[in-house]
């Protein structure tokens, strides 16, 4: 019998393939192999022509439900939960940018320190400010809740629209103990804003005056000089200028076998 992949990464999603093509290709391009692409979705548009096209070949499991209006998100993630093969499960949402050694770092960090989860306290926030997207680094409370990686235990998702993941980390963290990566981490993970988030802008770019610390420069930048990118967030290293390329080099005319480098289409 097959045996089973140590990890699963969970997706759930509804009517947005062409979204999703670009988080199924972050799948199959992790240096980290041993793990399955679960994605569960209740809408109406298929997506086996994007799995075949973006796909690890022979590692996505594809689960279509019914939509049913009283399934919240927190809902369809015990689905994905249950419905997954692997030891540890990693939230794999459909609108964000996975770095190739996401699975990789963040199991690495949790079997290092003896934790059954790690998540990032960093990402990198991919936003449109006046027309123009730019790129800023940011950080969140205890972790950002999209980013864990988890093993198999008891803590669900509440049944909750949104802020499910928030309260799921909580939980996790309580039941089998979080390792929290900082900021050197944060080019692992891009949190993409377009329009259709469960979240408005307001809420990403509030991650730029998050503290008291952040008030002044921030009131500088945003009434005096009026241009946030001259805030230090703005500023990224070497690695981050490289993730946010493949980000920006990404196309979906790209199959899983080409590989995509940042240098491939521009």
């Amino acid at each position: 019998s097959k045996v089973p992949p140590l990890v699963s990464c969970l997706m759930v999603t509804a009517n947005r393939p062409g979204l999703a093509a670009r988080a199924i290709h972050c799948h199959a391009m992790q240096t980290f192999t041993d793990s399955e692409l679960v994605i569960v979705d209740d809408g109406d548009e298929d997506y086996s022509e994007v799995i075949a096209r973006h796909g690890a070949p022979g590692r996505v499991r594809y689960v279509r439900l019914p939509h049913n209006p009283s399934l919240t998100l927190g809902d369809l993630r015990n689905i994905s939960m249950d419905a997954a093969q692997g030891e540890w499960l990693v939230q794999w949402d459909d609108d964000e940018w996975y770095s190739g050694d996401r699975i990789e770092t963040q199991l690495d960090a949790a079997l290092r320190a003896g934790t059954g989860a790690a998540a990032l306290k960093w990402t990198l926030m991919r936003v449109n400010i006046g027309g123009r997207p730019v790129t800023f680094r940011a950080d969140s409370g205890l972790a950002t809740p999209g980013t864990i990686l988890y093993r198999r235990c008891r803590t669900r998702y509440p049944s909750m629209r949104r802020n499910e993941d928030g309260v799921f980390l909580r939980g996790i963290a309580d039941e089998v103990g979080l390792s929290v990566l900082g900021p050197e981490a944060a080019a692992l993970f891009v949190r993409v804003h377009h329009g259709a988030n469960t979240w408005d802008l307001e809420h990403f770019l509030k991650r730029l005056h998050r503290v008291p610390t952040q008030w002044p420069g921030w009131l500088l930048a945003r009434y005096v000089r009026r241009d946030l990118t001259t805030l230090p967030a703005f500023a990224l290293d070497d690695q981050e200028k490289r993730t946010v390329a493949a980000l920006d080099g990404w196309s979906p005319l790209t199959t899983a076998s080409e590989g995509v480098s940042a240098s491939d289409h521009h």
